[in-house]
């Protein structure tokens, strides 16, 4: 058998090594997975509720992005708050729609909003523009006294459901374990001759 020169082992060992390398990047493209692609989600602009300002700020942002599930999360339930929430609405909203008020807690603004949220177009506008008048902080709870004015843009056709309202709100929030900010109690007031948030909650919270 003839013996290789020095030279020409160099040369062989090249080519095997040089082979080897387009045989591993010829079969690693076709045979090897693709990275996985991150989810595409959409943004969210919750704020975690580490003071009361947070908390309206995150119930604000909630109904302009027509978005429940944040909405709820600024509500207070045993789950994450000492006390569960409970809504007083307008008395004369109260006396024109009796028993539709009675012990309203989480479950029945989970219904009223979700209600709302059906007769809302995708491209229709929803704002709430809140004024603070006081606040009265304790321990583990503050009172907030806000006016606001509210547009809703629906499609509800009834006669006298309200696309604006105006009014003044009484938020009680409470304090958790974790520091966190849920409001425990709100109660609706008229200001004037304008329908009141509860109006809304009164046509869509049956």
């Amino acid at each position: 058998m003839k013996e290789f020169s020095t030279k020409q082992k160099a040369w062989y060992f090249r080519f095997i090594i040089v082979g080897m390398i387009v045989l591993q990047s010829a079969c690693k493209t076709p045979f090897s997975t693709r990275d996985p692609e991150q989810p595409i989600t959409g943004q969210s602009s919750w704020i975690q509720p580490t003071s009361p300002n947070y908390v309206m700020t995150n119930l604000r942002k909630a109904i302009a992005e027509k978005n429940a599930n944040n909405y709820l999360r600024c509500l207070a339930d045993t789950s994450t708050a000492p006390r569960s929430f409970i809504y007083f609405p307008d008395a004369a909203v109260n006396a024109a729609h009796p028993g539709v008020f009675n012990n309203w807690d989480n479950e029945s603004e989970r219904n009223y909003i979700n209600q709302l949220l059906v007769f809302l177009a995708t491209d229709c506008t929803s704002t709430v523009v809140f004024d603070l008048k006081s606040e009265n902080a304790f321990q583990d709870s503050v009172i907030l006294v806000q006016d606001y004015i509210l547009t809703v843009a629906h499609k509800q056709q009834n006669e006298g459901c309200p696309k604006s309202m105006q009014g003044q709100a009484e938020f009680r929030l409470v304090r958790s374990m974790e520091d966190l900010w849920y409001i425990h109690r709100w109660t609706d007031y008229a200001t004037g001759d304008n329908p009141t948030w509860s109006t809304l909650r009164a046509f869509f919270g049956k």
